[in-house]
């Protein structure tokens, strides 16, 4: 009767053990499963990018384009605009050399496409990375007001450093000489290399 009762309660708790062990493994799978659902909807909401470039400097800017545009949505509480298209090329001309251009398409089935485009270069200066993400949030200010409205108000803010004129100099070239405390005046520079060429 112990025996039995022994076998019993090992049953149990071997059944609970492996019960336990169940959920833990279907939990992961489906925590693994919603992190692949979630990567795939984040890679196909993701815009598509073009960049005119070398490959290397064209896949870090793709990752940087990519992720400030989804960054800047998300804080903004909206998804990006399906079929987004970013391209990123030497020079934007409408006109005159511009940072960015913003077009903005209506499909035959009422849907709207919306092209970025970015600047590498404005009037033969290279753009910064940081010139080229500046430029690409404003456009898709633009192209997410569908979705967030208007802004009510708007505060242009302009920080602009004065700059030093190329003519001026900065230093003095060739300070005068000055007599020493000691009484010894000091040699001139081409009188020394005179010297050491002789």
């Amino acid at each position: 009767m112990t025996r039995r009762r022994r076998t019993k309660s090992r049953t149990v708790r071997l059944a609970r053990r492996w019960g336990d062990r169940c959920r833990r493994l279907l939990r992961r799978a489906v925590d693994c499963c919603r992190r692949t659902v979630v990567r795939l909807w984040r890679h196909f909401r993701r815009p598509t990018v073009i960049i005119d470039a070398r490959r290397r400097q064209a896949r870090r800017l793709r990752r940087e384009i990519a992720r400030a545009a989804r960054t800047y949505a998300r804080a903004l509480g909206v998804e990006l605009p399906s079929g987004l298209l970013v391209v990123v090329q030497r020079v934007v001309h409408e006109g005159r050399q511009l940072n960015g251009l913003l077009q903005a398409f209506d499909a035959p089935d009422g849907d709207r496409r919306y092209v970025i485009h970015l600047a590498l270069s404005v009037n033969g200066r290279p753009v910064s990375d940081d010139e080229l993400l500046a430029a690409l949030r404003h456009q898709l200010t633009r192209a997410l007001e569908d979705a967030i409205g208007k802004p009510v108000l708007n505060v242009p803010l302009e920080l602009e450093m004065p700059r030093v004129r190329a003519g001026a100099s900065v230093v003095e070239l060739r300070p005068e000489a000055r007599e020493p405390q000691d009484g010894r005046r000091a040699m001139p520079i081409e009188r020394i290399e005179d010297d050491q060429a002789s």
